[in-house]
């Protein structure tokens, strides 16, 4: 029987990850269907209309205006970034174009987003129409004219920032850019090609594995944990190129216990020397068997461990909901006293930063 020094053990262990747990911001885990607000106020005009409160305390409640935006973030890294806007306010715009405004550089918002996060699209960006195809699943983007002054090394942050957040929208699953109408198959400064459809399978903050040929790899996206100069934590997600693999949900949790890839600025979410016993899916839940030596039944597990592990689960299977199980206990109980007897859902809302 393992006793209280081994409770002590477990804990160290998990110490670096608990010390992110209080800025760490993933929130809506809970039951199926979660519903996230599709009509997005304008961009606030204060600081205090912009950012949720102390995330310890940060709750977004249903029907609430908020958006999704991916940001360049203070290591050159795109993360989601959760905005909410005061509800005093209106406006005809869809949800799409809100959030391409929030993508958009202007001074106005300058100072309404977080300390170091930047917005991809250059000051006046002008967008001539947004169409969503709810049949197709897509949305078209046409620019009124090309994106002025990015450089060749941004071109593809751009997209990827782009495609991720609209495809955060509700059914969007498909991403069209066009400039005067004409479909963009090409960037012009670096010359790469542009897909006519674009999905999440662009990858995003893409990285190669050791001894990978490009030509028989696949892309598994992993969520990492990192941390803002105030000292508040938000999710990155990193997409990994690895040799191809039958089980893209395994192999991305395989990815995710090996942890970041030498970048001094992402941290791991899960312990080294964790394995997994079993992960398969059904219907709309993929079931994993975690193993660990060192943990305990009734210790709780640091939340933002939980987190990243449904973020990169639901990402790499498709699904809406993850079941975890411990060394064959499913009584989880997580650091924000979160259960984990029943599936959980993904997070509604990622990286809800105080300001």
């Amino acid at each position: 029987m393992k006793t209280w020094f081994n409770r002590n053990k477990n804990l160290k262990r998990w110490a670096p990850l608990l010390l992110l747990l209080p800025a760490l911001s993933a929130c809506g885990i809970g039951p199926a269907n979660d519903p996230v607000a599709e009509s997005i106020d304008p961009p606030p005009t204060t600081q205090e209309e912009a950012w949720i409160q102390d995330t310890s305390q940060a709750t977004i409640a249903e029907g609430e205006d908020v958006v999704t935006v991916y940001l360049l973030d203070p290591n050159g890294y795109l993360a989601p970034m959760t905005l909410r806007s005061n509800q005093e306010h209106t406006s005809p715009k869809s949800s799409a174009e809100k959030a391409i405004g929030w993508m958009t550089s202007s001074k106005e918002l300058e100072n309404q987003l977080p300390p170091g996060f930047k917005p991809v699209l250059p000051e006046g960006t002008k967008v001539a129409s947004v169409t969503e195809n709810e049949e197709e699943e897509s949305i078209s983007v046409d620019f009124v004219g090309p994106l002025p002054g990015i450089a060749a090394s941004m071109e593809r942050k751009v997209i990827e920032s782009l495609v991720w957040t609209l495809t955060e929208l509700p059914g969007v699953n498909k991403v069209k850019l066009s400039v005067g109408g004409k479909p963009i198959q090409s960037l012009p400064a670096s010359g790469l090609p542009v897909d006519a459809v674009l999905t999440r399978g662009l990858g995003i903050n893409l990285e190669t594995a050791d001894d990978v040929q490009i030509n028989r790899s696949m892309g598994v996206t992993l969520y990492f944990s990192s941390q803002s100069a105030d000292g508040e934590g938000y999710f990155v997600p990193v997409t990994r190129l690895i040799t191809r693999q039958a089980d893209p949900a395994k192999a991305a949790l395989e990815q995710l216990i090996l942890g970041p890839s030498n970048s001094p600025s992402l941290h791991a979410v899960l312990t080294s020397d964790m394995t997994i016993e079993k992960l398969t899916r059904m219907a709309d839940t993929v079931n994993v068997a975690l193993q660990d030596s060192d943990w305990m039944p009734e210790t709780p597990v640091p939340s933002e461990m939980m987190d990243a592990l449904v973020l990169t689960l639901t990402e790499a299977a498709g699904v809406p909901q993850v079941q975890v199980v411990m060394n064959g206990d499913d009584a989880l109980i997580d650091s924000e006293q979160r259960s984990y007897e029943r599936p959980v859902t993904r997070p509604a809302y990622v990286n809800t930063l105080s300001q």
